[in-house]
């Protein structure tokens, strides 16, 4: 971590500047980003270029310090101590006593450790009490198993295996993917990227495999990327693990905040940005096109490189496609990651990146050293999937019975929420966002809706310092149109309870 490294200081968060100082090098500490021996910069610096004042910054030393993180010493300044990145968390989580023994039992990578701790102190949807009957599953993102074409797939796959199962079962001929697979998808893509060839993709393993990919890529250790807040849980693990810092934007009703964007984008270390424009995780909103042009105005003005996450497009029910960034980045610095797990079932771990071939050449080359390839078999069976139109017939089921459930959400959401709370109205994908109008009131939401049998994701997961939060994230995949009015119904009552609304179902505002 440069030893100019200075936090992000968000001044319209709930968090206190002192505890967002405490909190950026807490983690940097605990990630390895800062060693032992390395020292913080100076109270006058962090004063001067965050401007706050140095009393500011004396409690977070202080505090750091109380942890045993850090020791301040005249003449040397504040330096890290031996052995504090294997302490456990503090105010930002609880402590994990038991797995940082075991940390401490054995040596571990900066990566290793990393990414464990935040699999650790990774919060989620609280777990339903014993002998609680469900009411209904909010909480789960993976696809509805019942749903799942098991007879197409297995058609499909017995079909490849007769036909070419000796050639499928052995390595592949190309470290990007099937050349059938590829035009297949680059035809499927073009709606959204006109341009795109079977060239421009790179078949990975999962959206997650491109994700790590991008980061390997584009990324060292010490350097920042820009997410939004609040942006997709998992994402957090990987930075973590790659030792990167984090300077997090806001997105809301209005889309990014473009002003905090760039502003974020001016500063030292910034290598890359990942946004999700599209039915985003966890709110469900979509950047329209007049907000996916200006965003794109503001990046022209850079050379920072943009992975866009599109893992529901092909969900989209209502209004017609949008454009990829990468269609509109006239720099060509943006890669496109998309997957098949999310629109037909988890198991398939087949994703692509779609991005110019001279950002292609160098993930291909990382790919190869990490798996070899992606399974040849799983590529051609998909192939044979799609050409029997099952993909599609899967799809259009799929899409049908997600818009009867959105509308029924928004129905219901009409009828039980009180005034103030919000919800979003997604043209597409598995998810909306349930926002109450207090300060860490989703986060309460959860707990008291878990009592009563209605499980939801509270909003704190998707921050990267767990902040409290005012929504919750509600996941369509796993709640049909009876669950979703029973759901809604347990979480209107308990949001009336947390707004000291009357019991009576008001007007939804």
């Amino acid at each position: 971590m440069p030893r100019t490294a200075l936090p992000e200081l968000d001044r319209d968060a709930r968090l206190s500047r002192t505890a967002q100082i405490v909190a950026f090098y807490a983690d940097a500490i605990r990630d390895g980003r800062l060693r032992a021996g390395e020292r913080l910069p100076t109270i006058r610096d962090i004063s001067k270029q965050c401007d706050v004042t140095r009393a500011v910054v004396q409690d977070a030393y202080r505090v750091l310090a109380e942890r045993g993180l850090v020791e301040g010493t005249v003449g040397r300044g504040t330096t890290v101590l031996a052995g504090a990145r294997r302490e456990p968390a503090g105010a930002e989580g609880a402590s994990h006593q038991d797995g940082n023994t075991a940390l401490r039992a054995r040596p571990l990578s900066p990566y290793a450790e990393a990414a464990l701790r935040r699999l650790q102190e990774m919060p989620g949807a609280p777990p339903l009490p014993a002998g609680r009957a469900l009411v209904a599953n909010f909480a789960e993102l993976a696809p509805d198993g019942d749903r799942f074409p098991v007879d197409d797939w297995r058609a499909a796959m017995d079909a490849v295996l007769q036909r070419s199962g000796a050639e499928l079962l052995g390595y592949g001929q190309s470290a990007n993917g099937l050349p059938e697979l590829r035009e297949l998808l680059a035809a499927r893509w073009r709606d959204l990227d006109p341009l795109v060839t079977a060239d421009d993709l790179l078949i990975t393993a999962g959206a997650q495999q491109a994700l790590d990919l991008a980061l390997r890529t584009f990324c060292s250790p010490g350097d920042t990327v820009v997410l939004t807040a609040p942006s997709y849980h998992q994402m957090y693990g990987l930075l973590r693990a790659h030792g990167l810092q984090v300077i997090q934007v806001p997105f809301g009703e209005h889309g990014i905040d473009l002003h905090r964007l760039e502003r974020a984008l001016q500063r030292p270390g910034v290598r890359l940005v990942y946004l999700m424009p599209s039915f985003h995780n966890p709110t469900g909103r979509t950047l329209d096109l007049p907000q996916r042009r200006a965003l794109m105005e503001v990046l022209a003005r850079t050379e920072v490189p943009v992975v866009e996450d599109e893992y529901q497009q092909s969900l989209r029910f209502r209004g017609e496609p949008l454009p990829t960034l990468r269609s509109l980045d006239a720099r060509a610095l943006t890669v496109t990651v998309a997957t098949v797990s999310k629109e037909l079932f988890p198991a398939l771990r087949i994703g692509w990146i779609s991005g110019s071939p001279d950002l292609l050449r160098p993930m291909a080359a990382v790919k190869r050293f990490m798996d070899l390839e992606t399974s040849p078999l799983l590529q051609a069976a998909l192939v044979e999937f799609v050409r029997r139109g099952h993909l599609d017939r899967y799809l259009d089921s799929l899409r049908a019975e997600l818009q009867k459930r959105h509308a029924a959400l928004q129905e219901a959401c009409a009828e039980h929420l009180p005034k103030g709370c919000t919800i979003t109205a997604p043209d597409g994908g598995f998810l909306a966002w349930l926002e109450l109008p207090g300060p860490g009131q989703g986060d309460r939401l959860a707990e008291l809706a878990i009592e009563r049998g209605v499980r939801v994701v509270p909003g704190r997961v998707f921050d990267l310092h767990g902040q409290p939060s005012r929504g919750v994230r509600l996941s369509l995949t796993r709640a049909d149109s009876r669950q979703i009015a029973a759901g809604v119904a347990v979480l209107g009552a308990c949001a009336r309870e947390l707004t000291s609304e009357p019991t009576a179902a008001r007007p939804f505002l």
